[in-house]
């Protein structure tokens, strides 16, 4: 497996194939209520995905510089914070979103950066959503989706690969479910059972680099949270990795809840 490691700037420069849309299309505004876009102090950005007023669900690595606990805290010098954006279509548009900050993380107590186990992480916001017609929750996956099933995947990440060119509006794609061979076939034991394979294996369709965090939505119900693949996205026999929510929906619901 690939990696690329890099500093992520802004809407600039090239930024990890962990942060992982190809072969998709602008989503129907508005019509990914649950869909969030996360920006820190760092110039690192993400998706996340509402399932409360209170709180975004987005992928471990997204934010690794910090730990568990309140945002806020100053980290080697720095004041860490996250800005969380609500009912965005063209980013960075005038009025076109909530904006309102993240003041807690939590995140997944086996969270493992290298090789992406567990990559999982709860933001806690302040002030709490206003739920409207463009800002929605989306329910939490009871149980997993299987293979076959048509999902969609979105996000505001680069639309072409090996250049990196990101979009400002909402970029939505469809993608199988595949068999979890597919993915241990191509990845060994990177690939585990609490993640989900998801994609096309003739290539063409993917998530890519700035989508990480972001939803896998089947049947209108989150099944998953774009975390890696290969570093070249959306490659033949490369399919996306995303977290497996209906493996985690018990921790999401005590963490939200303690």
């Amino acid at each position: 497996m690939e990696w690329v490691v890099a500093v992520a700037i802004l809407l600039g420069s090239a930024v990890s194939a962990q942060e992982r849309i190809i072969g998709g299309a602008e989503c129907r505004p508005h019509s990914q209520p649950w869909q969030v876009f996360l920006y820190d102090s760092f110039q690192k950005y993400c998706g996340g995905v509402l399932i409360d007023r209170y709180w975004v669900l987005t992928a471990g690595h997204c934010h690794e510089w910090l730990l568990s606990g309140p945002v806020g805290k100053k980290w080697k010098g720095y004041r860490s914070a996250i800005t969380v954006f609500l009912g965005a279509h063209t980013l960075w548009k005038k009025g076109g979103a909530q904006i309102t900050q993240a003041v807690q993380v939590i995140r997944h107590g086996a969270f493992e950066p290298v090789v992406l186990n567990n990559d999982i992480m709860l933001l806690r916001l302040d002030p709490p959503a206003i739920l409207g017609p463009r800002v929605r929750p989306i329910p939490l996956a009871k149980q997993c989706a299987p293979v076959g099933t048509k999902c969609v995947v979105s996000g505001w990440g680069t639309t072409t690969v090996p250049e990196v060119t990101y979009s400002k509006n909402l970029q939505c794609i469809e993608v199988k479910v595949l068999p979890k061979r597919a993915c241990r076939n191509e990845y060994g034991s990177s690939f585990i059972n609490s993640q989900i394979c998801g994609g096309a294996i003739e290539g063409g369709r993917d998530a890519c680099q700035g989508d990480s965090g972001g939803p896998m939505v089947c049947n209108r119900v989150l099944h998953g949270l774009v975390s890696w693949g290969h570093s070249h996205c959306a490659a033949k026999n490369k399919p996306g990795v995303y977290t497996e929510i209906c493996k985690f929906r018990g921790w999401i619901i005590r963490r939200m809840t303690d």
